[in-house]
């Protein structure tokens, strides 16, 4: 079975709205520390932005006016080599969004992700 992928429309604009939503939380993620967090803290947020940072790296170069209409490849791409608490980042901010991503859920039923699990994200 599989799901129908939305507009070429939609999903550029799921892209650039994804690489607005990780630009925001690494700008969150790199506020000053407030007195009353320890260094760990401080460890968990460079995890959590090199996470962001390494998920979405790939996906500014598929809003170029020349690869827009690959858009949809990027975020496959970003999809299969997502696992665990990333995939479960890119299906909430996708909810948030209102883009119905179950053409990329189909997809695992044809071959499994297989990407890693790093530290959590934007938890």
């Amino acid at each position: 079975m599989s799901a129908q992928q939305p507009p070429e429309a939609a999903t550029q604009q799921a892209v650039a709205m994804l690489l607005h939503l990780a630009f925001m939380e690494i700008r969150l993620q790199t506020s000053p520390l407030t007195d009353d967090q320890s260094p760990e803290a401080l460890a968990r947020r460079a995890g959590r932005i090199n996470e962001l940072a390494d998920l979405c790296h790939n996906l500014p170069g598929y809003l170029a006016p020349e690869r827009r209409h690959r858009a949809a490849e990027g975020l496959r791409y970003v999809w299969r080599f997502s696992a665990g608490r990333r995939r479960d980042w890119l299906r909430s901010r996708l909810d948030h969004l209102g883009y119905d991503y179950s053409w990329l859920d189909a997809l695992d039923v044809e071959e499994p992700a297989i990407g890693h699990d790093g530290p959590s994200v934007g938890q």
